[in-house]
């Protein structure tokens, strides 16, 4: 598969920007409780009422991606989400109130999300459906590049200065908009709508195949929202870990998603995505109930490589589905609506994972990773009743092509540009 030189930008943009993500935001939570006295249950609710509020970006990012380009509106998200990170910077370094930090976290995390159905939109537009797998699966392994690092380097800064972290994060975030502004460009074929139409965003409820895939990824999300607050918080205070065991966990989650989201993808690609979604499901429910059991830096490092596994082949399906779900002439919408539903479930996970580990961990420390399995196993079954409605096409299986010139012509069509490796 030949990839236009845009989508290479897009996965360094993506490595850099999460890298600096990865920098702050899982340490934010242990600062909230070690430094500023907030209690757990406490950490949990602010971070998910954040997530919720911000949950509405993604709607109004995939609307605003179809009528003004998804390179527009990837600027204005990465821009805004580096000037709220400065000043989260400042906050944090002279001790602002908690609502004033609450609200810049808001403020950082609807920009942010503002981002991802534009990026994952112009992906849409320059893959055809049995390609979206790969090219999102090499913004899986950007993603987790930049995770790989940036929770080592946070780690070690984090029993310095907190407010290092957040400065370090917004220049990641400036570096990132200004390489878009530079070298990505719309498809030239993108089929903009003349104006937006929130209204219609909410008759997309009405494709019951979407609404039930919807429902499913925020079951998922969920219990893939454990890894960044919950299993920090669990570490540290269960496990025996400390800040920089934790970042090295991190790193070990993004290694393995550089190493192997490639090859893996590359055999999961020959079976369908629901097949890649169950199996991610149930990788997750087996790790988190060892991270329930694990004490120690080795047990809790062969937890994080059964969840992470789990990842590798649940993300890149997830996207991709959702992309080839869509009509095209409605892929932003339809993301940022699929977009909505992860991030509430999203959010809902620090939410739950906070009250579980305050009110059940100290009766049995593995209660609350029980309750995650079951979730993970409970969104398997979602995406399993989804199989008998799902074209070949839907499930990311390539067609089978003719010799004739209308198998070709179809397939060059689709893959525009892309097709012959051309710019």
């Amino acid at each position: 598969m030949k990839y236009r030189s845009g989508l290479w930008l897009l996965c360094v943009s993506q490595a850099i920007v999460d890298g600096g993500m990865a920098l702050s935001y899982p340490f934010f939570a242990l600062y909230l409780h070690r430094d500023r006295g907030v209690s757990l249950s406490l950490v949990g609710a602010f971070l998910s009422a954040i997530m919720v509020l911000s949950a509405a970006s993604q709607l109004i990012g995939g609307e605003y991606s179809d009528v003004l380009g998804r390179r527009r509106v990837m600027l204005y998200s990465l821009w805004g989400r580096t000037l709220a990170a400065l000043a989260m910077s400042a906050a944090v370094l002279w001790r602002w109130p908690l609502g004033g930090l609450i609200l810049l976290l808001f403020l950082s995390s609807l920009g942010a999300n503002g981002f991802a159905p534009a990026a994952r939109g112009w992906v849409a537009d320059h893959c055809p459906s049995h390609e979206r797998a790969q090219a999102y699966g090499l913004l899986r392994i950007a993603t987790n590049l930049g995770w790989a690092i940036g929770p080592a380097i946070g780690g070690l800064l984090a029993q310095r200065s907190y407010a290092l972290l957040f400065l370090m994060s917004a220049l990641a975030g400036g570096l990132c908009a200004a390489l878009v502004t530079i070298g990505l460009g719309d498809h030239p074929r993108l089929a903009r709508r003349s104006a937006i139409d929130f209204g219609a965003l909410w008759r997309v409820r009405r494709d019951k195949r979407f609404l039930r895939f919807c429902a499913g990824s925020l079951v998922i999300a969920a219990v893939m929202a454990q890894l960044v607050v919950s299993l920090s918080i669990h570490s540290v205070q269960y496990a025996g870990l400390n800040e920089r065991q934790v970042g090295m966990l991190f790193s070990l989650n993004g290694a393995m998603v550089v190493l192997l989201q490639y090859p893996l993808g590359l055999w999961l690609g020959r079976f369908p995505l629901t097949t890649a979604l169950g199996v991610g499901s149930m990788l997750y429910a087996a790790g988190y109930l060892w991270a329930g059991l694990a004490r120690h830096l080795y047990p809790m490092a062969c937890a994080v490589a059964i969840v992470t596994f789990g990842e590798i082949a649940l993300s890149p399906a997830l996207h991709t589905l959702a992309a080839n779900l869509a009509p095209v002439e409605l892929k932003g919408r339809y993301l940022g609506f699929w977009g909505l539903f992860h991030q509430v479930g999203a959010a809902l996970g620090p939410l739950g994972g906070g009250a579980g580990l305050q009110y059940l961990s100290p009766h049995w420390v593995g209660a609350p990773w029980v309750l995650v399995g079951c979730a993970a196993l409970l969104a398997a079954g979602i995406f399993r009743s989804l199989v008998p409605q799902l074209s070949p096409e839907e499930q990311g299986l390539p067609r089978h092509r003719g010799t004739g010139a209308v198998a070709v012509g179809i397939e060059l069509a689709e893959c525009g540009p892309m097709a012959n490796g051309k710019e």
